[in-house]
């Protein structure tokens, strides 16, 4: 399965769901190859610092540019799963991989200048569907106030239900320091002590979300 954490703006934590996935999936028995398109290089750096303390670390490799898509269904054909981080903003990757990909993630912070970009998602993801018959868009919430009852955050998935080619899931992960703070550390949120159970229950929904099962939580 090839899943693709996308977005339009950065600091939406297209990153600490990337590894999320493809570590929670290589815990559970799956062979993962997590791609690092964001020349940034978050996720890459995640593994390294992963690397010095567990032996639950998915395979990873950067790729950008023109040779993204090929290098993307070579490895397909050689692993279980793929998990692609793409850059923020980056439209010719996003693209790219959104032809060839079973699912398509989208975090969006709920405000005003993150939901603006949901129209030009809209957009690439109802082009790809022209040509990638298989493909999901899925858009969720990220970084919402922990209040639940906030107004930005009703606004926000209103405004993406409006997105034809968008499905608008009513999750919702809050602003959390655990989250915050695990992932700098090459953790993920259930290694993170305390333990916060309303930051991993967040955070499982959306593995939940992807594969369609339970995460592999560690106790």
């Amino acid at each position: 399965m090839i899943v693709a954490v996308i977005g339009e703006k950065g600091g939406t934590g297209k990153t600490t769901f990337a590894v999320h996935l493809a570590c929670w999936r290589v815990i559970s028995g799956r062979d993962v190859m997590l791609i690092d398109a964001d020349r940034q290089g978050s996720a890459s750096l995640w593994v390294e610092i992963r690397q010095e303390t567990s032996p639950s670390v998915p395979t990873s490799v950067q790729k950008f540019g023109r040779g993204l898509r090929g290098s993307v269904m070579d490895l397909s054909r050689r692993y279980d799963d793929i998990v692609v981080d793409i850059g923020a903003g980056d439209g010719p990757a996003m693209e790219s991989i959104l032809r060839i990909a079973d699912l398509a993630i989208v975090p969006f912070q709920p405000n005003e200048m993150d939901i603006w970009t949901a129209d030009l998602l809209n957009r690439l993801a109802g082009e790809a569907k022209e040509i990638n018959d298989d493909l999901e868009v899925a858009a969720f919430l990220n970084r919402a106030p922990a209040h639940r009852t906030a107004k930005d955050v009703r606004a926000a998935q209103e405004a993406l239900r409006s997105c034809s080619e968008l499905t608008t899931s009513d999750c919702v992960v809050r602003e959390r320091t655990s989250i915050r703070r695990s992932v700098p550390s090459g953790r993920l949120i259930d290694e993170w002590r305390p333990r916060d159970q309303k930051g991993l229950d967040e955070l499982a929904q959306i593995y939940t979300l992807v594969y369609d099962e339970s995460p592999p939580i560690q106790n």
